[in-house]
């Protein structure tokens, strides 16, 4: 299923601690790879990421079945059951951390961060706790895909991270949530979609704290294999100071020829989501996770996607092809690939305001609003961001209504006034207008002529 993957992976204790705490797990078999960077001193950060990676693995592969299934597109398993099935790994992982913690009181209190990625076929799933890292290269473009559950993101979010706070906050680089601290512990889950040649790489804190943008990654990993580039990982880290124990995992999906279709798809769809006011303020990993919520949909010429007067179940972004938007029996738009419709659908089951009909072979992206309020309760921060974001756009809408209605109610007051004096004074006023029709002034909004 994943053996054709190319990886590399290394570790390496930097230039200021005695003993490396890391650890990373691959298995290229099941498409798995994890990067754990323990804390606890006197080895118990070892053993924490050492028994949190082992665990999760052995979850893994105690539903191999599940993840050959949906390989091979089986419709009795979803997206959504591979993502619970990660998670429950990971909390399967914090307990056995926590239960040898509390069996060895010199390790009171050990845990590790985790960052695991799952490849199936053309889909990543990761599971994420703590300040451990996994990006997407794609090209030219490096995203971030996990958020650092950490003290100085923290103070980003909430919109204070200035030099001033930071100058005054004592650990910047403590977590808020790691594995097997605590009895329990809460996961981010999410899936994107994958392409061809896509690259990944999974890192512990002591590369990324050196890169000072995402796009920093990209000459490092540019035209080398991964041995080479995570080579190059651990030089750069430990050429900036090597503060921390540094591990690099780079994995690269297999090159198909296909590839620069895919590329191109996802690249348009993601631009096409990145742009709607719906969607905007989004981190980019936010962007992918709505992007992978979404179904392709094939449609042939003359198919009707949405019908005028029945409700609305979905929005849709246009991959390729190009769609008639119809208002009765007059066209009113044509639309193209990297354009959208539907998009109030995501709101509320309204009736569809005019009919929309493929015009060529259209491949379309479909969200349901089912599944874009499940992404809602998955994150809750992705969740504010966006119904603000409709809030916003709803309130725009109105207010440009409520301005066209203004301007159509100041009409229909001067068209009252026109035919007032037409009616009291018909022939002065109406010879009047026919016999300077073409030299008069036109009528002000105030509704009356000039004197």
């Amino acid at each position: 299923m994943t053996a054709a993957h190319r990886l590399s992976a290394r570790s390496d204790v930097g230039r200021r601690r005695e003993h490396n705490e890391d650890t990373f797990l691959c298995n290229a078999a099941l498409g798995l790879y994890i990067v754990a960077d323990g804390m606890g001193g006197h080895a118990a950060g070892e053993v924490a990421a050492a028994i949190a990676s082992q665990r999760v693995a052995t979850e893994v592969e105690r539903h191999r079945s599940m993840l050959d299934a949906l390989a091979r597109q089986d419709p009795g398993v979803r997206p959504d059951d591979v993502k619970l099935m990660l998670a429950n790994a990971v909390r399967a992982a914090n307990g056995e951390v926590w239960a040898a913690a509390q069996a060895n009181t010199a390790r009171r209190g050990m845990g590790t961060t985790l960052t695991a990625m799952v490849v199936v076929g053309r889909r990543c799933f990761l599971a994420h706790v703590g300040d451990s890292r996994a990006y997407l290269v794609r090209g030219a473009e490096v995203r971030l895909l996990t958020e650092d559950h950490s003290v100085v993101n923290e103070l980003r979010r909430r919109g204070k991270l200035t030099q001033e706070a930071l100058a005054k906050v004592a650990h910047k680089n403590a977590i808020t949530r790691a594995v097997g601290v605590f009895e329990n512990v809460e996961v981010d889950t999410f899936h994107i979609l994958a392409a061809p040649g896509d690259r990944f790489v999974l890192c512990s804190d002591g590369l990324h704290r050196y890169l000072e943008t995402d796009d920093a990654l990209r000459p490092l990993l540019e035209g080398v294999t991964e041995e080479a580039a995570t080579q190059r990982l651990i030089d750069y880290a430990n050429e900036r100071g090597g503060a921390d124990n540094i591990t690099a995992v780079v994995v690269t999906l297999p090159d198909e020829d296909t590839r620069q279709t895919v590329v191109a798809e996802l690249t348009r769809s993601y631009a096409t989501l990145s742009a709607l006011p719906f969607f905007r303020h989004l981190e980019p990993r936010e962007i992918l996770v709505l992007q992978a919520a979404a179904k392709v949909r094939d449609v042939e010429p003359g198919i009707e996607v949405v019908r005028e007067g029945e409700p609305g179940e979905a929005m849709f972004l246009i991959v390729q092809g190009r769609c008639v938007v119809k208002k009765g029996e007059m066209e009113i738009a044509r639309l193209g690939p990297g354009e959208h419709f539907g998009e109030m659908a995501l709101v509320e089951r309204a009736p569809r305001s005019a009919t929309v009909v493929a015009e060529d072979d259209t491949r379309l992206l479909e969200i349901a609003r089912a599944d874009f309020f499940r992404v809602l309760r998955e994150s809750s921060d992705t969740a504010v961001k966006l119904l603000w974001n409709i809030v916003s756009v709803l309130a725009a809408r109105l207010r440009e209504t409520s301005s066209q209605l203004g301007e159509a109610r100041e009409q229909l007051v001067a068209d009252d006034l026109t035919a007032q004096l037409f009616d009291e004074y018909p022939t002065v006023v109406g010879r009047e207008v026919r016999e300077n029709r073409d030299t008069m002034p036109a009528m002000p909004r105030g509704g009356t002529f000039p004197r």
